[in-house]
């Protein structure tokens, strides 16, 4: 009687999950179908803002005041000194608009505000609250295992640039739009290119390496690709508001979805996504 039961709740339970899923997959077909109607306002920032945070190449680092700190660090890090904001943003928001025609939104911008306003359509407001870049050390150990039990490595210093960045998506004109603040962050290393030799004749094992360092250019190329990719996120963020809106339960379901555009199918997005941040 025990299994008997035992078996109806598990029969219960993976049924209720299943009636869920066709229920939010319903939900994003529904929101796919009327996608091409979809239309989104961009809102830049002023600035991109700039971090280094290699203190420890600056001598006496400690006994500085605050702004001549941050201003030491600005003028002695190796990239960020030499990224100019308007050609990163040129980058980030021509890989971000591209993106986001592949889906069919119609975009705008600040100066197309009065256009904007006159859509019909469902409209977001889209802004990226904040972007930063941060330059600092990734320390990474390449190693492998010769004999079935000899360890080799060789231990590098990479540079690295974190791009930080902060979003918030308003349903426009909607009195009960949430105003979520949302995160991502994605980092570019110098590119390194190597392998383990080992010597028959001696039995001595060299790593041989080749380092690709960032340059300036690479961070341009880096900011269109994320463009590109954030574009989705915006798109699946909508999608699953709109999921998570007309379910019924004001709780939120567990799969947040990611929709290709190019292959036309919806997939767990796991965790390539926004964070959800504390307002």
């Amino acid at each position: 009687m025990i299994k008997a039961t035992k078996y109806i709740i598990l029969t219960f339970l993976a049924i209720s999950f299943l009636i869920s899923c066709t229920v939010e997959r319903k939900l994003a077909n529904d929101f796919l179908y009327l996608k091409d109607s979809l239309s989104v306002l961009i809102i830049p920032p002023d600035q991109v803002f700039k971090t280094n945070l290699k203190t420890w190449e600056i001598e006496d680092f400690e006994d500085m005041a605050e702004r001549e700190q941050e201003d030491t660090l600005y003028n002695n890090s190796r990239f960020l000194k030499d990224v100019d904001d308007s050609i990163f943003f040129d980058s980030y928001f021509t890989g971000f608009q591209r993106e986001l025609a592949t889906y069919g939104v119609n975009v705008y911008y600040q100066n197309q505000i009065v256009d904007f306003l006159g859509v019909n359509t469902t409209a977001y407001q889209v802004a990226l609250v904040q972007i930063e870049l941060e330059e600092d050390i990734y320390p990474y150990r390449a190693e492998e295992i010769f004999d079935d039990t000899i360890v080799y490595y060789e231990d590098f210093l990479l540079n690295t640039i974190n791009v930080n960045n902060w979003y918030e998506i308003t349903k426009f004109n909607d009195p009960l739009a949430v105003n979520n603040l949302l995160y991502t962050s994605h980092y570019l290393l110098d590119d390194l290119e190597g392998r383990f030799v080992n010597n028959i004749f001696t039995g001595e094992v060299k790593f041989k390496s080749d380092i690709t360092p960032i340059e300036v250019d690479k961070i341009y190329q880096f900011a269109e690709i994320l463009g590109e990719k954030y574009a989705g996120y915006v798109f699946d963020y909508i999608l699953n508001e709109y999921i998570h809106r007309n379910i019924g339960n004001n709780v939120r379901p567990k799969t947040y979805f990611h929709y290709d555009p190019q292959f036309k199918t919806l997939y767990p997005a796991e965790e390539d996504r926004f964070i959800f941040m504390e307002n």
